[in-house]
């Protein structure tokens, strides 16, 4: 019996459905390992990982599902536009990862977790040579993935496409660029302004539970539903959509009060966007966020446009005074503001400040392409990295914590990934730029501490769309632009020319 496109379609959106409650799994395992798995149940897990990562491998790249797939693609006759789509998205995937090998697929999920731990560890023991075998082998397979999917010309653009998906590290390389030559002149300026505002206000020590209540109370005006997440402490902060319904956020504390603020911030940012994807389209290929880019442009912009920002402490910046009296509760709230506003090169990606972040970025994407192709062996990266953070930064890391041990990303296997930090930035700056365009008042709102009517701006020109429109599609919908530096370079000129009182514009 022949099979209607129809009857076809709903049997592989079965299977998608299937796919990602397997996913879900794999979530809530890696969640568990980074909050609360037992040291010593490393290995176990990592057999966990690497089961599991086969049976998603294996039913992704059924034969049937293939078959399926190209009969729906050849001929879509009685499906609707939105069926169309989801056939589209989904034999990309397969295609992806029918080119994978499930051998190798297992060996990097095997790897993944053993070196996570093993990165944690070296971390806490300033040991990169510990960590060097797991990060030499983890990128000998993703050398294989990348050779397995193929590419035309830069192995690094078969992984960027997990991340990004249409980008190209050409085209991405030359907005980083651009972006560093913006950046670099700008960070001259502001440091030939004068000395740093004083940032004794947010050094501490600051109580940690009363970190926590803060950074709480702050993620529910943000519109965060604690009835469908939770928040836990982790070595490095992260987002987990595990299904609808269940969104965990990690963050982390330091007697600093920024680190623990910004990167609750931050987190809650990813977790808005997963919280508020269409629930009927969560289990289908469309589903998910339609990029990393995109999703880093909601946790970046909830942590500076909004929470670095002056409007929104007009309004919290009582409630820190209560909560801290003995740090803040003398001091004005223009002087807190230039505090969290520092800008001050330093050593750690994510708490660095707006205008010297990207830099961080930039030299993890030129070591990332030079590690790919084998053009810098493992061995030599801790050297490769102090010496393009004295090029960018202008300091070099006295030790591999606060150094190249710094980052999960590559321990993870997310090799790819830092990028999209920057995309996220550039798209941050446009979408908050299109917010206030659309909702005038958008200021005031935020100083009277309504930070809904932002969330759901985001919501409706963002989150809910999913992949139903690529990344470019989508900043064009919702901006009228496509994606640039401009908005990007107007806001960290205005804001820190003003905070410098820098003469002139370093655009």
């Amino acid at each position: 019996m022949n099979r209607t496109a129809t009857d076809r379609y709903r049997g592989v959106m079965d299977r998608a459905a299937e796919l990602a409650d397997l996913e879900s799994a794999a979530s809530l395992l890696g969640w568990d390992q980074e909050t609360k798995m037992p040291s010593k149940g490393v290995g176990g897990r990592s057999n966990v990982f690497a089961t599991m990562a086969g049976v998603i491998h294996e039913k992704f790249t059924a034969p049937q599902l293939g078959e399926d797939l190209a009969a729906l693609v050849s001929d879509s006759d009685g499906l609707g536009e939105m069926e169309k789509a989801q056939v589209l998205e989904l034999n990309r995937l397969y295609d992806r990862a029918a080119r994978v090998p499930g051998d190798l697929v297992r060996k990097v999920a095997e790897t993944q977790s053993k070196a996570t731990a093993v990165w944690a560890e070296a971390r806490s023991n300033n040991d990169f040579d510990s960590f060097a075998p797991l990060l030499e082998e983890m990128y000998n397979l993703k050398r294989q993935v990348a050779d397995a999917i193929g590419y035309e010309s830069d192995p690094y653009d078969a992984l960027l496409e997990d991340y990004e998906p249409g980008a190209r590290i050409e085209d991405v390389a030359a907005t980083l660029n651009e972006i560093r030559d913006f950046l670099v002149p700008l960070v001259s300026a502001i440091k030939e302004a004068g000395p740093p505002p004083n940032t004794e206000l947010t050094a501490g020590p600051f109580d940690e539970a009363t970190q926590d209540k803060l950074g709480r109370e702050l993620v529910l005006a943000m519109g965060f539903d604690m009835n469908a997440g939770r928040i836990d402490v982790s070595n490095h902060p992260f987002t987990s959509g595990i299904h609808d319904g269940d969104t965990r956020l990690t963050t982390r504390y330091k007697e600093n009060l920024t680190v623990g603020l910004f990167g609750t911030l931050h987190e809650a940012g990813h977790g808005l966007y997963e919280q508020n994807l269409t629930p009927g389209l969560r289990r289908t290929p469309l589903g998910p966020a339609t990029s990393l880019g995109v999703h880093e442009s909601q946790s970046r912009l909830w942590e500076n446009l909004v929470g670095r920002g002056r409007s929104f402490w007009m309004h919290f910046f009582p409630r820190l005074q209560e909560l801290f009296p003995q740090h803040v509760g003398s001091a004005s709230l223009d002087d807190f503001y230039r505090a969290i506003n520092t800008v001050r090169p330093s050593f750690i990606r994510i708490e660095a400040d707006e205008v010297t972040y990207n830099l961080h970025i930039i030299l993890r994407v030129e070591l990332e392409r030079e590690l790919i192709s084998g053009r810098l062996d493992v061995k030599d990266v801790p050297e490769a990295w102090n010496t393009k953070v004295q090029e960018y930064l202008g300091i070099t890391p006295p030790s591999p914590d606060v150094g190249v041990l710094q980052d999960i990303h590559w321990a993870a296997g997310h090799i790819g990934y830092f990028a999209t930090y920057s995309l996220g930035n550039l798209y941050a700056s446009q979408f908050y730029e299109a917010a206030q365009r659309d909702i005038p008042d958008l200021e005031t709102r935020i100083e009277q501490g309504d930070l809904l009517v932002l969330r759901d701006w985001l919501v409706e020109n963002i989150h809910r769309w999913g992949r139903q429109y690529s990344a470019e599609e989508l900043v064009k919908r919702a901006t009228g632009e496509p994606l640039s530096a401009a908005a990007f370079k107007r806001y960290l000129s205005d804001k820190f020319g003003n905070l410098y009182g820098l003469s002139s514009n370093p655009a």
